[in-house]
């Protein structure tokens, strides 16, 4: 059972979070190596107690027409996001989501992992998250990681 949540009254506040927290104007590099006005630092709005929140909340909702058991995506962007979604899933729903973290590179000790967390193996439903995506890059190489190992992307968010 879903609790009751005031979707546009979230996406607003979670609006106002990013201007205050995450926007600057000026001349930024992106990844694509363009240059672009404007900056928006998801990390200070992921990382911001209350912007996490919503945006694990925002994020839960937009998985409702997904059956996924797990949501991950490409290290650093995507942890604070992952988690988010992770825990508002465990308060929100009876159906709590793992979260898993995809490794730029494996590990080249211990296991040798890639991806931490859940085992995805035996065709784990997914969802891969960026918190920011110019070009696609990050979250083509988390989907690429996880149907490596057996998991089954449902969709990918940003």
């Amino acid at each position: 059972m879903k609790k009751e949540i005031d979707l546009d009254n979230a996406r607003k506040r979670l609006l106002s979070i990013i201007l205050e927290h995450g926007f600057e104007r000026g001349v930024f590099r992106l990844t694509s190596g363009k240059l672009g006005a404007y900056y928006i630092d998801c990390r200070k709005v992921s990382l911001h107690p209350e912007g996490a929140s919503l945006i694990g909340t925002l994020l839960l909702n937009e998985l409702e027409d997904f059956e996924v058991d797990a949501i991950g995506g490409l290290t650093l962007g995507a942890d604070p996001v992952v988690t988010s979604v992770a825990i508002a899933s465990f308060q929100e729903t009876n159906n709590p989501i793992n979260a898993f973290i995809v490794r730029k590179e494996a590990k080249q000790h211990g296991k040798n992992q890639g991806i931490e967390g859940p085992d995805l193996k035996d065709n784990a439903k997914v969802a891969i998250v960026d918190d920011v995506i110019t070009t696609g890059g990050s979250a083509l190489q988390a989907v690429e990681r996880v149907e490596s190992v057996g998991g089954q992307v449902q969709c990918i968010l940003s």
